[in-house]
């Protein structure tokens, strides 16, 4: 069964919020790993096809805040 690329949007996309929006120290490293590999399948797929420009703005711009937020949570 093929995923539509709508659903492989939504996918990507909430995993970056549950990433985004965990405040619990001990189940952020989970979801920003999950968010990470939800944004490279993501770019994956687009760069093998026709892609939408305006979701690989937003798919690095994602990459960049988790990368931010993991680099921070190291810190901590």
């Amino acid at each position: 069964m093929q995923v539509s690329p709508a659903m492989n949007q939504s996918v990507w996309k909430q995993a970056f919020q549950n990433a985004v929006f965990e405040s619990d120290p001990i189940r952020i490293q989970p979801k920003l790993e999950a968010a990470q590999k939800a944004i490279e399948d993501r770019l994956s797929e687009l760069r093998a096809g026709v892609s939408d420009h305006r979701e690989l703005m937003e798919l690095e711009y994602a990459k960049c805040t988790i990368s931010f937020l993991a680099e921070e949570e190291q810190k901590t």
